[in-house]
Formats: structure tokens, C-alpha cells, sequence
């Protein structure tokens, strides 16, 4: 009779096992799927590298495992210029480029480097989450085999100075500036200074030999670059911006399933905030540390951040002679800034 009820309890547990081997969902037992992300950005560019790390350790919780990542940094695949056409191509499956890097190829990507648009990332990044790449740039890059899931704001550019402070347009007359991109030009000239292109590697030596009196640049580029080693005033203006852009290869999203889309959606709009967030915190710790190394700080007030802003009248024409639909954009920032 025992060795009945062992052999019925044998066959139960076997029926079970078999029925729960087809009642398993699909992809409990599928192979997960591989995204390969990547960046050229070190990770000492805590504030616009952990957010995007978050992002996919996110994405691989709430899929449930139907998603690994295989990340990438420090230009470990592709440099800085050149992830937006391996994107395209589909050799990597998610990047989160720089917009000022491809206006060559999307000229509306520009918008964020329109001169003193915006007086600090919140205001950049309230504009952004309203819906401004949904005015035509999102539909761009569409055509160029990427999907756009969120905008986040990278920094805004600030003015280095060797031997004095920039607190009004005047100050930056008849002085040599090493700026980057045609935009800064056109706005350099305007306040009365020589534009010098250079890259940001050059900058150190430029300005320690005197061929430019100053620069403008992120603060994480200068501190990355020991400007505070040959500058004397650090001027926070705000003066342009750029934008960090989390995309993928419209193959690969398409072949993913709605839920797991949904998952990648709502992460991120999380990192664009835990950007934003850092960014804020990264820029009070890194004006101390101009600070603490010497160099004489000056923040803009709103007042003389008005008057640099009449001048750049000229800038914003020039660039809609660029970018025809500019318009709708630049009323769109004024609006929703």
C-alpha cells in the first residue's frame, strides 16, 4: 500500500513538472537580449556616466533578466564623433551622444547652443521634458535609424579668464578667445572679441603662453584640463549649453517586446532627472574647487546676464539662415523656459 501512494506521488510530481514546463512564460526560458551601450565618456564624468549606468542596471531589474547590457566607456568602441553613425549603423544599440557634435547632420540639434537661451540647466531642462525635440528632431533622427527615449541637460558653458573678469560684454573686447564651434564664434564677435577654434586639449598651453586670454567651457572640461593652473577669474555665465541624448538603433527597438519598451521609456525620463540632479551638485562642488584652487569666481547676475543677451539678436538670425524651422524652436525655448 506505501509503496502505491509513493509511486502515485512520483507520478503527480512528474505531471506537475511537465505541466509547469509549458506553462513557464516564453522568455523565462529564452536567452536574454544583448544591448551593447556605448560612450565615450570616462567615468570620471560621474554626472553624465552614473545615470546612464543606472539606467541599464534599471532596465535589466524590471525586465526581469529579458535584457543584459553590455556597457562601454571611455570611447572603449567609438570616440565621441563618431557613436552617432555606429548607431546608425547598428554596430552599437544604444549610445547617448552629444547634440553639439552632430549638427553637422541635424542642424536643429543646435538649439541648446544658442547663447544665453537659458539661465541654468532647470529652465534647459524644463524646455526639454515640454516637448521641444518633439517639434521636428525626434522625427530626424528617426531617418537616421535612431529612436530618441530622453533629453538631459549636459552643462553650460562658462568664461575662463587670465587676467581679468568678465562681468559685462565690454570685458570681452578686443581680447583672444579660444572657443568651440561656429555659434560661439558669432557670439564671441559680437561681444567684441577674436575667436580662436581650438580643441579642448590645446586650451592649457594656449593659455599659459598667452595666444588666448581666455576660453569658454563646461566646468567639467576645465577641471579635467587644469585650466585653474593658468586662469585667474572663472565668469559662471551660462552662456550656451550642451544636451546628452539616450538613444537606440530603431532595428533593436523595434524587435524588443511592448513591455520591455515601456521599461526603457519610463528609465529614462529617471535618468534624464538623476542628470539634472547631479549636474546641479557638481557644478557647487566644482565652483569651491575653482575656489579652493585659486581662481576668482564671479556668478552672473540676472541683470548682467539681460545685457549679454541683447547682443546675441544678430546670433539667433544667423542661425536661422542654418536652420530654416528654427523659429518654431527658439519661441518654443522662450515660452517653456
Amino acid at each position: 500500500m506505501k509503496a502505491k501512494q509513493v509511486y502515485v506521488i512520483i507520478v503527480l510530481m512528474v505531471m506537475l513538472g511537465f505541466v509547469a514546463g509549458f506553462s513557464a512564460p516564453a522568455w523565462a526560458k529564452a536567452k536574454p537580449i544583448e544591448i551593447v551601450f556605448s560612450t565615450y565618456m570616462p567615468t570620471s564624468y560621474e554626472y553624465l556616466v552614473l545615470p546612464l549606468k543606472h539606467f541599464a542596471e534599471k532596465v535589466e531589474k524590471q525586465s526581469e533578466g529579458r535584457l543584459r547590457f553590455k556597457f562601454y566607456h571611455s570611447g572603449q568602441l567609438y570616440k565621441g564623433k563618431e557613436e552617432f553613425a555606429a548607431l546608425e549603423r547598428g554596430d552599437i544599440d544604444m549610445t547617448a551622444p552629444l547634440d553639439i557634435y552632430n549638427t553637422g547632420i541635424v542642424p536643429e540639434l543646435g538649439i541648446s547652443n544658442l547663447p544665453f537661451m537659458w539661465s541654468n540647466p532647470e529652465s534647459l531642462q524644463r524646455t526639454l521634458d515640454a516637448g521641444l525635440w518633439d517639434l521636428g528632431i525626434n522625427g530626424e533622427l528617426l531617418k537616421h535609424n535612431m529612436v530618441v527615449l530622453g533629453v538631459a541637460a549636459g552643462g553650460p558653458y562658462q568664461i575662463y579668464s587670465k587676467k581679468h573678469p568678465v562681468c559685462t560684454p565690454r570685458d570681452m573686447e578686443g581680447k583672444k578667445w579660444g572657443i568651440s564651434g561656429s555659434t560661439a564664434s558669432k557670439a564671441t564677435e559680437l561681444l567684441g572679441g577674436a575667436p580662436t577654434t581650438m580643441s579642448s586639449g590645446e586650451l592649457y598651453l594656449a593659455l599659459q603662453r598667452g595666444t588666448i586670454d581666455g576660453c569658454t567651457r563646461p566646468l567639467i572640461t576645465g577641471l579635467g584640463r587644469k585650466l585653474y593652473e593658468v586662469v585667474e577669474h572663472l565668469s559662471v555665465t551660462n552662456m550656451a549649453y550642451f544636451c546628452s541624448f539616450l538613444a537606440i538603433n530603431k532595428k533593436k527597438w523595434d524587435s524588443l517586446p511592448e513591455d520591455v519598451q515601456e521599461i526603457m521609456k519610463k528609465a529614462a525620463k529617471e535618468r534624464n532627472q538623476e542628470q539634472l540632479h547631479r549636474l546641479l551638485a557638481f557644478m557647487k562642488k566644482a565652483i569651491k574647487l575653482y575656489q579652493d584652487k585659486g581662481v576668482k569666481v564671479h556668478i552672473a547676475t540676472q541683470e548682467e546676464l539681460a545685457k549679454f543677451k541683447e547682443k546675441m539678436a544678430p546670433v539667433y538670425d544667423w542661425w536661422l539662415t542654418k536652420v530654416p524651422d528654427g523659429k518654431k524652436y527658439i519661441e518654443f525655448a522662450e515660452t517653456h523656459n
